[in-house]
């Protein structure tokens, strides 16, 4: 096939079940809300090494986060529904309570759920209190700065993951501007992350390996 003059051989491209969350994390100013939530999404780029897949989804304006303030849709991926609730609560519990004026919702209407901010909420020591925001269960928790807000429940649905496909060129450059467009277009669809650095992958997959000794 061919679209805006560029050939497109239509073959295979790899795809598997994977479980995910969707999470906006809020927090005073967009810079700040945008830090806590590239932490969270940290070190997340394949589940064949890192804990999980994750990255940020896309800006949430203010007139659209359950709080009013400016904020960042997040997604978390794994295999294991299991790893994937483990996740959740250490990167909210690392990343986002540790981070200044940070709040976390859930994001994702589902059947299936964590109980996140129930067991988050001990960290406040029996000085934790609830309340409601935009109709949303929140557990508040003291914190040095101020409050910490946590939805109750962080929701989980099935996905699909490990969608690729290879770009072409006549020079390494030409392949990285086409590809970094090809990333600008994949961020502006809502629900869909690009884990690796900038979007791009260096290599495909490597599978097994001469040696029987690991690294680590």
């Amino acid at each position: 096939m061919e679209i805006n003059g560029v050939e497109i051989q239509d073959t295979f491209a790899e795809g598997f079940g994977i479980k995910v969350s969707r999470l906006i994390i809020t927090a005073a100013t967009k810079h700040l809300a945008k830090i806590a939530a590239t932490e969270a999404t940290g070190f997340a780029t394949s589940v064949i090494g890192c804990p999980a897949e994750a990255g940020i989804d896309q800006y949430i304006p203010p007139t659209e986060t359950p709080d009013g303030r400016p904020g960042y849709a997040i997604m978390i991926c794994h295999m294991s529904k299991k790893a994937l609730g483990g996740q959740i609560m250490d990167r909210i519990g690392q990343c986002v309570l540790t981070a200044p004026t940070a709040a976390a919702f859930n994001a994702l209407e589902s059947e299936e759920s964590f109980p996140t901010g129930k067991q988050l909420k001990f960290f406040g020591d029996g000085y934790e209190t609830e309340k409601e925001v935009d109709g949303k269960k929140m557990h508040v928790i003291p914190i040095m700065s101020g409050e910490f807000l946590v939805e109750d429940e962080m929701g989980c649905k099935d996905g699909v993951a490990g969608g690729n496909f290879f770009i072409m060129g006549d020079s390494q450059m030409t392949s990285i501007v086409a590809a970094e467009a090809a990333v600008d277009a994949i961020h502006a669809v809502p629900g869909v992350i690009t884990p690796f650095s900038g979007g791009m992958v260096a290599s495909g997959s490597k599978t097994g390996s001469k040696y029987s000794f690991r690294c680590r």
